[in-house]
């Protein structure tokens, strides 16, 4: 039976990289984003049956909930969920806006813990020993100036992620994390030249990150490869130790 998998933030990056991924392995995507790209138009025309798009603002979490009743209605069974979406407000701490601080808390933490309530909530309907994959960022375990807050977004993520393991292991329910170090894609186009330079000069193998390296832990992680896995913090970083 085809598996549905369910990513956030599906339109660049390395959603649309899962995306391509998924999609070519044989699984039916859900996808959600805020705008639809070029690329994601092409993927669109590719696979008309297997890849459903749908345009969603996470930022809006007022109404998120019943916006995702309705989203995931149509596919009813979700077996995978990878909450990727996510935005990059950098700043000193004395200079903080709080709009922009509240606006990525909301995406970065509020929206992934309200669509993971509806996707657990679509697991245990369904009796799907399901899988969640968060990906979080190096941010959240080195400091770097300007990114306390990114960092503080993806902390919370990885505590919710434990818990959510936790609570939910003995339905057969898994929940890891994937901590990623700069990606040669997404969001590096908002990093200066001097911090890109900085993290790759303390990851013992002098890189960023590689969109297929993260492709894989993910996929490793969403497989029966990994069934005793979860819990975990899962780093891909290039050997940021």
């Amino acid at each position: 039976m085809m598996k549905t998998v369910f990513i956030t933030g599906i339109s660049r990056g390395l959603g649309l990289k899962l995306t391509e991924y998924y999609l070519s392995e044989g699984y039916r995507v859900l996808g959600v984003s805020r705008t639809k790209t070029i690329e994601l138009e092409s993927l669109l025309g590719k696979y008309p049956s297997m890849l459903l798009w749908h345009q969603l603002d996470l930022s809006e979490v007022d109404v998120l909930e019943e916006r995702l009743a309705k989203i995931l209605a149509l596919v009813e069974k979700i077996d995978i969920f990878i909450d990727n979406a996510a935005i990059l407000y950098k700043d000193l701490v004395y200079r903080i806006k709080e709009p922009e601080l509240a606006k990525m808390f909301a995406i970065n933490t509020i929206a992934p813990i309200v669509v993971t309530k509806v996707v657990i909530n679509n697991f245990l309907s369904h009796k799907t020993k399901g899988v969640i994959v968060h990906i979080s960022s190096i941010c959240a375990h080195r400091s770097f100036n300007g990114l306390s807050m990114i960092g503080a977004t993806k902390a919370a993520m990885e505590t919710f992620s434990k818990d959510t393991a936790y609570e939910y292991g003995r339905f057969g329910i898994r929940s890891n994390t994937v901590v990623l170090g700069l990606l040669e894609i997404g969001m590096k186009s908002t990093v200066n030249d001097r911090l890109t330079e900085g993290l790759k000069s303390i990851a013992a193998q002098k890189r960023l990150i590689d969109a297929q390296s993260a492709v894989d832990a993910i996929a490793f992680l969403t497989s029966e490869k990994s069934n005793c896995i979860t819990g975990a913090n899962i780093h891909v970083n290039a050997g940021i130790l």
